[in-house]
């Protein structure tokens, strides 16, 4: 009995090791849809409302790192903009590549600079970009979240079956 308890703690234990590893790639899917919907309702808020971009943000929560990521563009958009910065860090964001941190503080950099047309068109062309980012980070989950469980399994049924 106690061999069957054990088993199936190293089971369940390696099970979960495999869901912490797929962490990085249900995060990312997350800030994407989220980031998707942020430039929508960006986008909807110049065309319409013209609202003073602070108001906006406060208007609507959004989840996890891209909740983080707001709040920290703009506690430091002051700072920025009397220091004439352009960029600021995404180190805690290991989830995404190189690539992407820099699309992404491109985004924030752009973001309440210049008249309402000129961001209207740039937000607009972002939008296929994001489209596709988020569309590669909900496959990459799909296939690499499941993975990682499915394998953390497989490992426990392994290590299982050494020790019986």
């Amino acid at each position: 009995m106690l061999r069957f308890l054990s088993g199936v703690a190293i089971v369940v234990f390696a099970t979960f090791c495999g869901y912490l590893l797929s962490k990085k790639y249900r995060q990312k899917k997350v800030f994407f849809q989220q980031f998707k919907e942020f430039n929508e309702r960006f986008l909807s808020e110049i065309t319409y409302y013209r609202r003073p971009i602070q108001e906006f943000v406060s208007g609507y929560r959004y989840q996890g790192e891209f909740q983080v990521l707001l709040e920290e563009f703009f506690s430091t958009m002051e700072t920025r903009a009397a220091n004439d910065q352009k960029v600021f860090n995404l180190p805690e964001y290991h989830f995404l590549t190189a690539e992407e941190k820099v699309f992404v503080v491109d985004y924030f950099s752009m973001l309440g600079k210049g008249d309402s047309l000129s961001q209207k068109g740039y937000f607009s062309s972002v939008k296929e970009t994001l489209a596709k980012l988020q569309m590669e980070s909900e496959k990459d989950c799909k296939r690499y979240g499941d993975l990682y469980v499915k394998i953390g399994f497989l490992c426990g049924l392994l290590i299982l079956i050494l020790i019986v």
